[in-house]
């Protein structure tokens, strides 16, 4: 740990909200309210007790004092953290990191009392503020003085879909000093954090910025977009003790999406496709391989693309004997039955598939550059070669109708994937669907919409009935817990049938409370 006045940064990590509270402040919104409603369909009960797929696998796994396990795909070594990190080593700042926030507090206390000159926490996981209040409240209430910075995905999209009156008013609920608002942010933050050495007047001079002195009113700096090279944002994971991510570790080779997708911005915020080179994948897992790695997650958004490179990749796995199991997203528009064979010698036990509808019709408004039929045979031939197959839906995209909703519970029924996800529509007005939004009579936001074919209420009462319905897939929740807990859960001993049968007995619960 380093001396007082050492330290520029504490980077933090995600944050789960206490459920029982998340729960009672829903359900005081009304039982049959959308926001309710979502939250029964990502959770389960037991002995008539509300909880998350978490809360109850804990209860069934209690450590040797009898006492509920400690289980959390969260424990996993947060990628945002390591990028973070090796980007402001790389530019001479000090930084120390507390991965998991919900169960690293006491680690948090011990940090602030280094006295760091700010604290830095990622947005990634979040779609509203309440975590990173919390968060924030907890900082200042062990030292009020510090400047907390807040960047990433969550801030991106309050930057890109407000008005200034409107940002200002979130900033001023979430309580941060300064927010970084970049795709990337890295460069953006280690200027920050370098103006913080001799006081908050440099913060001026920093791109990408909206920072308050005085916890009201927020200046704007001007917009420099950064375009930082995918091989400097390559994990130096030798600034890690391999506890922290040994067995289970994420790894991206590329940045942002090859394809444009008609409900995500993440193409437009990431810029064009960047990858890093095989060279430097092949080094990482070289590492990987010797310090003790079991599983690996390459969290690319379209891993098998450009294809030809991802076969490059498969064989370069195969020719240095790499004993991994990985799992990615998959794309099976992009594929064949050589690149389903490297797949599987190559060590692939799971695949994320972004399917989201199984109507050809949602699949062309969607932009998905796909079609049913491919998703078909690309199932199959995972499901032949031993490969977990994970089916993401988005139920109420607008043109969806009772009879696309029915076609994709056929297609779930006759291809039957390991696991599936049924999430209802949650519109960002910043999305390109949002500019055909006349042409569906899209209106609203968030969970809160309806367009010419369906509303909020009719897509949220969709996703029960399929989960009421579909017996052939189990159902895997968004509640932190779905596909990525594959690989960390494996990674903590647990066998893939004593899996199966963990999400079974927690999907028979959650259908039970609807």
């Amino acid at each position: 740990m380093n001396a007082a006045g050492d330290l520029d940064c504490i980077l933090i990590g995600p944050h789960e909200l206490d459920f029982d509270d998340y729960e009672a402040s829903l359900r005081a919104m009304g039982e049959e309210s959308i926001a309710y409603r979502v939250l029964k369909a990502n959770s389960t009960v037991l002995d008539g007790r509300r909880m998350t797929y978490y809360d109850l696998l804990n209860r069934m796994l209690p450590d040797s004092r009898g006492e509920p396990g400690d289980l959390h795909v969260c424990k996993l070594p947060s990628l945002a953290i390591g990028h973070l990190k090796t980007a402001l080593t790389r530019a001479g700042l000090v930084t120390e990191e507390v991965n998991f926030f919900t169960w690293e507090r006491d680690r948090l206390v011990e940090l602030l009392a280094c006295r760091p000159r700010a604290v830095a926490i990622t947005s990634t996981f979040y779609v509203d503020n309440t975590a990173l209040t919390e968060i924030v409240d907890f900082v200042r209430r062990h030292d009020p003085d510090i400047p907390v910075i807040i960047g990433g995905p969550h801030i991106l999209n309050i930057h890109n879909g407000y008005d200034p009156e409107a940002q200002d008013f979130v900033y001023r609920e979430i309580g941060a000093d300064i927010y970084v608002c970049d795709s990337q942010g890295e460069s953006t933050l280690a200027q920050a954090l370098r103006a913080l050495r001799t006081g908050r007047a440099g913060l001026a001079l920093v791109p990408n910025l909206a920072y308050t002195t005085n916890g009201h009113d927020f200046t704007r700096t001007g917009r420099v977009v950064e375009d930082n090279p995918i091989e400097d944002s390559v994990v130096d994971w030798s600034l890690f003790d391999p506890g922290f991510y040994a067995p289970t570790v994420q790894l991206r080779t590329a940045r942002s999406c090859a394809y444009a997708c008609a409900f995500c911005q993440y193409p437009q915020l990431g810029g064009p496709l960047s990858l890093n080179s095989l060279e430097h994948v092949e080094a990482q897992l070289r590492h990987f391989a010797e310090v003790g790695v079991k599983n690996v997650v390459f969290i690319d958004d379209t891993f098998n693309v450009p294809f030809p490179r991802f076969k490059k990749l498969l064989r370069m796995m195969i020719k240095n004997g790499f004993d991994f199991n990985w799992f990615s997203f998959f794309r099976c528009a992009n594929s064949d039955a050589e690149a389903f064979d490297l797949m599987a010698e190559s060590g692939c036990k799971g695949v994320f598939l972004g399917l989201e509808s199984g109507d050809d019709r949602i699949l062309k408004n969607m932009n998905k550059s796909a079609s049913s039929e491919k998703y078909r045979r690309g199932i199959g031939a995972l499901t032949e070669r031993g490969i977990l197959t994970f089916a993401s839906l988005i139920v109420g995209f607008p043109g969806e109708t009772a009879d696309s909703v029915a076609r994709t519970m056929d297609f779930i029924a006759d291809t039957a994937p390991t696991f599936y996800r049924a999430e209802m529509y949650y519109h960002y007005p910043a999305v390109p669907i949002a500019q055909q939004a006349d042409k569906y009579g899209l209106r609203g936001t968030g969970y809160h919409w309806r367009h010419d074919t369906m509303d909020a209420e009719q897509a949220c009462a969709a996703v029960e009935h399929m989960y009421r319905t579909i017996d052939s897939s189990l159902i895997m929740p968004g509640y932190m817990f779905d596909f990525w807990s594959i690989p960390y859960l494996m990674g903590q001993g647990m066998e893939v049938e004593h899996l199966t049968a963990f999400v079974r007995r927690a999907g028979e619960g959650l259908v039970r409370a609807l």
